[in-house]
Parts: C-alpha cells; structure tokens; sequence
C-alpha cells in the first residue's frame, strides 16, 4: 500500500512538472505574441496616417490630369 501511495505520488509530482513547463512555455509565447501584436499595431497606425497623406493629395493630382478625347 505505501508503494503504490509513493508511485501516485510521483506519477503526480511529475505530470506536475510537466505542467509547469507547458504552463511556463505558453506564458513565453503569449508574451512574445503581445510583444509582436503591438509592433503591428504601431505599423498599421503609421500605414493608415501615410494613406490618409496621400489620400489628401490625390484629389489635386486628379485635377491637373487631361481626360483622354474618347471620354
């Protein structure tokens, strides 16, 4: 009875650890991920204030351009 008391035990201390570095590894990429979330957050922002910035230029650009004679 103690060694079969002793072996659940062990069998338990090592699903455990087992745990534990699987807990640990999700937690590494989670931040990892978070960390290349807001990296693309920022590129977008940027992305989004150059294509309002050409956006208000092309209505000029438009204007200056000659419709060909078949219009």
């Amino acid at each position: 009875m103690n060694s079969r008391i002793t072996e659940q035990i062990t069998r338990l201390e090592m699903m455990y650890s087992e745990q534990e570095y699987t807990i640990q590894s999700l937690n590494e990429i989670v931040a990892r991920q978070t960390g290349e979330i807001s990296d693309l957050k920022s590129e977008l922002q940027a992305l989004k204030l150059h294509y309002q910035e050409l956006k208000s230029e092309l209505p000029d650009q438009l204007n200056d351009i000659e419709k060909p004679p078949h219009y």
